[in-house]
Formats: structure tokens, C-alpha cells, sequence
């Protein structure tokens, strides 16, 4: 028996009814857990930093990371004046520097624990420290994208911390990592 594959039919509606509300996308999105990560870098001489939930592997050859930001972030303005920048994925016991760089004012650097790597700032007993330089910055919406060509990269076993449904949470023990 032979099956002919038919295209599906077409939708008559109205675009308009294919939009769907920032908020209903925001709750269903919400529930993919992501990663929490903070990028560090040191611009004009100053460290400067900020919260991200968008982190993505991009390629391996050649090794390519990317993340999003608002594209009215002022520190995300900043970073993309730098050549090279950190991205230090956050274990389950780094909430509160989550937290401190997702703010617009304080003082951010004075959380955790740091130690510079080819002088960027990086957060000590982070799960992974990615050092990358920034290849380029496109628009995707709202947002504004990075994608960086990885430098070095460190890692740990340390537990992650991760984002689901609004809050910062962490992941259940049901074992042991390998």
C-alpha cells in the first residue's frame, strides 16, 4: 500500500488570531527549567555584570555559546563593548548573587567570591566558567543576542542552580552525578 503525504490544509483565520499574549508565553515557557548563569566582564577597567537565563550551546567546531538579553539592558549596552566576557553558570548555593545581578543598582561584585582568570572577573565554585570573546551581537526581537567563540572553559560537580516557573529553585538529590 502506497501513502501520499498531503500538505496540510490551509488556515482560513484571521492573523490576528494567531497572535498569542506575552503573558500565556511567559507561564508556558516558565515551566522549561533553564540554566542561571551570570556574565562578568571587565570593561574600561570596571567589572560589570549581569543575570542570565538564556544560556545556549551554539557549536563545537568551532565552540560557540550564546545568550539574550532586553535589548534596552544597560548592562547588557556595556558587555557588548567588551572584546572578552565570562559566563559563570551558578551552583545551587549562589541564589543570592543571581538575585544581586538581576538588580539595575548595588553592588554587585560584592557577592560571592571572585578570582580573575586572563583578567576577567569569575565566580568562584561556579558549576562551569566559560571565558569566551564575543564574536557578535544580533537582534532577535525584543532582545539582543551574543554569541561568544569559547576561549577556556572550567567545570565542577557542583549542583546546579536553576530557573522554573518565576523562581530560582534546585535540583531534586534522587542520586549521585556522574
Amino acid at each position: 500500500m502506497t501513502t501520499t503525504l498531503q500538505p496540510p490544509a490551509r488556515d482560513t483565520r484571521p492573523a490576528d488570531e494567531h497572535e498569542v499574549d506575552a503573558t500565556t508565553i511567559r507561564r508556558a515557557m516558565g515551566r522549561v527549567p533553564t540554566s542561571v548563569a551570570v556574565v562578568t566582564a571587565l570593561c574600561d577597567g570596571e567589572p560589570v555584570g549581569m543575570t542570565i537565563g538564556s544560556l545556549t550551546s551554539v557549536s563545537l567546531d568551532p565552540p560557540l555559546v550564546a545568550f539574550f538579553a532586553f535589548s534596552g539592558s544597560s548592562t547588557f549596552d556595556q558587555l557588548r563593548r567588551c572584546r572578552t566576557f565570562c559566563i559563570n553558570v551558578l551552583a545551587e548555593d549562589q541564589a543570592e548573587i543571581c538575585h544581586g545581578f538581576a538588580r539595575l543598582d548595588g553592588a554587585k561584585f560584592d557577592l560571592g567570591e571572585w578570582e580573575y582568570h586572563h583578567g576577567i572577573p569569575t565566580i568562584k565554585n561556579a558549576v562551569t566558567t566559560v571565558l569566551c570573546e564575543q564574536d557578535h551581537v544580533f537582534e532577535a526581537g525584543d532582545h539582543l543576542g551574543m554569541i561568544g567563540r569559547v576561549t577556556d572553559v572550567d567545570f565542577s560537580d557542583n549542583r546546579p542552580l536553576v530557573y522554573y516557573r518565576g523562581q530560582t529553585s534546585q535540583l531534586h538529590s534522587s542520586g549521585s552525578w556522574e
